[in-house]
């Protein structure tokens, strides 16, 4: 979005004929500690999105709910919130996806993230799936591979830092 570059980017996939985003990279960290920086809501509020965030709620367990209201650099405010679907701990979550503004409740996306641990890395691949091919170039379109990474970089530092 910007030029910047990323030390372990994301590796993007946009299929064709369906309507995903298939994301994946490695952590160089144990799944515990992805885990637990991935799920507990002290740590999401500083590496999710690219700029400020309130993380109203984060219950990540089948039936628990996500909401967090983020402030990008330029002042936009973005209202996120879903569904946890399906938790099955330091193996999957899935989830709906819904942004205020842009796709609402009827409109929500679903995602999937897996996590495997291999010789001490987390390998970590998400399936984002949309109601329809449009729907997930809008999302291409707003940056989001850019944010992702820019989110990535931050949970990258919190990991370091962590295994201390």
């Amino acid at each position: 979005m910007n030029g910047q570059t990323f030390a372990n980017p994301f590796k993007t996939e946009l299929p064709d004929d369906q309507p995903l985003i298939i994301m994946s990279r490695s952590f160089e960290a144990p799944l515990a500690l992805v885990w637990k920086v991935w799920t507990e809501k002290e740590h999401v509020a500083h590496w999710w999105g690219f700029g400020k965030n309130e993380v109203i709620e984060y219950d990540v367990r089948t039936g628990g709910k996500w909401r967090i209201v983020g402030l990008s650099p330029d002042g936009t405010r973005w209202v996120m919130f879903g569904t946890y679907l399906a938790v099955e701990p330091k193996r999957m979550i899935r989830n709906t996806f819904v942004v205020e503004g842009m796709f609402e409740e009827d409109e929500r996306y679903y995602e999937e993230h897996h996590f495997e641990e291999r010789d001490g890395r987390t390998h970590y691949r998400s399936i984002s799936n949309f109601p329809d091919i449009e729907m997930r170039n809008a999302t291409v379109d707003t940056g989001m591979e850019w944010g992702a990474n820019v989110s990535m970089a931050k949970f990258d530092a919190i990991l370091e830092r962590l295994k201390g």
